[in-house]
């Protein structure tokens, strides 16, 4: 990869109080996954990703402890749009990683792959995996998929942003992070035109493209052909319980 990138890990984010017991934190991203934590695990394949040349971690200030040594630590804001603008404000280079901190599975070379994919002109790219796709990857890891018109689909928690153009639509990042895991709420925030198409099944990947685009101002990318561990995340019990099986198995 020759351009070179930040990369962002935002860590903020907490677990109910039977899970938190479960997995002995209530900060998600300080959970063991195979010995490690999944903070860990983040800045570990961003910073082995070859062309990125600093990592940048907005974590509860608890999380310092946990031997993760990121370029820049920001400690957390009092929610996670604001985590995830401040660590838009530091970043140096043109465009940047972002991945969540609740992947057990990334890998350096699976982002490498990603990147390897993004056009050279998207201001913002998402890779998607089609049902099939992800299953034959991960088997009843997840039952939770977005339909639309051309096929089933999850989206990855990795993306490549650029965060010039983020900051200055500060209150459209706020929107979109909120209603991140509300296929809904995500297709009302494209306008009311995509919703309605979106809700009578006629809405495609290509229309959201567009319509991202539209919005941003500048070319946005549905990435195909990546990894699915981009998009294995733990989010709920059955997931945990799903990536510490797999793990020590």
């Amino acid at each position: 990869m020759s351009e070179t990138l930040d990369a962002i890990v935002t860590a903020g984010a907490r677990l109910p109080p039977a899970l938190a017991s479960r997995v002995g934190t209530d900060v998600k991203a300080l959970a063991r996954i195979g010995g490690r934590t999944l903070l860990e695990i983040a800045v570990e394949a961003l910073a082995g990703t070859a062309g990125v040349a600093r990592t940048i971690v907005v974590a509860p200030r608890s999380a310092r402890s946990c031997g993760v040594r990121p370029d820049v630590w920001i400690d957390e804001f009092a929610n996670g749009h604001e985590n995830l603008l401040a660590a838009l404000g530091a970043v140096r280079t043109p465009r940047a990683l972002f991945a969540a901190s609740d992947l057990p599975f990334l890998t350096s070379r699976a982002v490498l792959d990603f990147v390897a994919r993004v056009p050279a002109q998207a201001a913002g790219a998402y890779p998607i995996f089609e049902r099939g796709e992800f299953e034959a990857a991960f088997p009843n890891a997840r039952s939770k998929f977005v339909r639309l018109a051309d096929g089933c689909w999850t989206g990855g928690s990795v993306m490549l942003l650029e965060p010039r153009a983020l900051l200055a639509r500060a209150s459209l990042v706020r929107r979109a992070f909120d209603a991140r895991k509300n296929p809904l709420g995500l297709a009302a925030l494209l306008g009311m035109r995509f919703a309605v198409k979106f809700l009578v099944g006629q809405a495609r990947v290509g229309d959201v493209e567009r319509r991202a685009a539209q919005l941003m101002g500048d070319p946005i990318a549905a990435i195909r052909g990546a990894d699915p561990s981009l998009a294995m995340d733990c989010d709920e019990a059955c997931e945990f319980d799903y990536a510490i099986e797999r793990a020590s198995a």
